[in-house]
């Protein structure tokens, strides 16, 4: 049964050992995986981290805070899945009151360090509720998404802010339309522990939120592969070589125009008000 719409029929298709269906009525995505091999963006090497994907979270972090103070212009931020912390410190830069929870022992260390108000865990029925709740890059990963929102709407005062990578974004488009195989796992993230089960568009995203009672107050979408960082993204766990990441290098180029002039991308921010 979709978490989303509750229909229960499917199409369904296998694409580089990812078993996909998609709903035919809401049109979210789930996948399913085989045996899982253990490992987590956040245990590769810290500086390889930074000088990749973080580099993409920081110039993003700046940009949310920004989106998310046009509706509320202080109070508490609590990031859900906060890993090394940038969301949090960009939020405490604002003027925000921040705390956050990260399962990973690695990166909760990390940003407790550097920020001290982390916890390592997850949210749950003790943790104070916050006006500001984040959970960026989260949600994909959740086998129970419906219990989940129940829980943030017990959480949240004023907004939750959500970032999902988006199935409108036309890497995804193309990766799946021509099967190329390694990049359909690596979007899926099917090689890691916790890979991503759902991908949704921004109308069920909205369809979702609005299930929960949620209001969207408004949705953008976000630059995920900028140009500089695409050869350290692909090769920060060392499953592509440098040459072949790099070579990668011009597509990256031609997709970040046309996602441009598209207006779209494959990440999908949500500002979301409960009601």
């Amino acid at each position: 049964m979709c978490p989303v719409c509750g229909g229960a029929r499917f199409e369904s298709r296998a694409v580089a050992g990812v078993a996909i269906r998609r709903c035919l009525q809401c049109n979210l995505l789930l996948g399913t995986f085989g045996p899982r091999k253990g490992t987590n963006y956040a245990d590769v090497d810290e500086g390889a981290y930074l000088q990749s994907i973080a580099r993409v979270r920081l110039a993003q972090s700046a940009q949310i805070v920004e989106l998310v103070r046009a509706h509320v212009h202080a109070g508490e931020w609590l990031d859900v899945g906060c890993g090394y912390g940038l969301m949090l410190e960009a939020a405490r830069n604002a003027g925000f009151a921040v705390r956050g929870l990260e399962p990973n022992a690695q990166a909760a260390a990390a940003a407790h360090a550097r920020l001290g108000c982390i916890e390592q865990g997850l949210l749950q029925e003790t943790t104070p509720p916050a006006d500001v709740l984040s959970t960026l890059d989260v949600i994909e990963h959740l086998d129970d998404l419906n219990a989940f929102a129940q829980l943030v709407k017990r959480k949240v005062r004023r907004l939750w802010v959500i970032k999902v990578p988006s199935s409108e974004g036309l890497l995804f488009r193309v990766a799946h339309l021509l099967r190329v195989g390694s990049a359909v796992r690596r979007l899926w993230q099917a090689d890691y522990e916790h890979p991503h089960v759902v991908y949704f568009d921004r109308a069920s995203l909205t369809r979702f939120l609005q299930k929960h009672g949620f209001d969207v107050v408004a949705a953008h979408y976000l630059a995920e592969v900028p140009v500089d960082t695409v050869v350290a993204r692909l090769t920060l766990d060392g499953a592509m070589p440098r040459w072949k990441a790099m070579l990668a290098v011009p597509v990256f180029v031609v997709f970040n125009v046309i996602e441009r002039l598209r207006g779209k991308s494959d990440a999908l921010l949500v500002l979301a008000r409960p009601r």
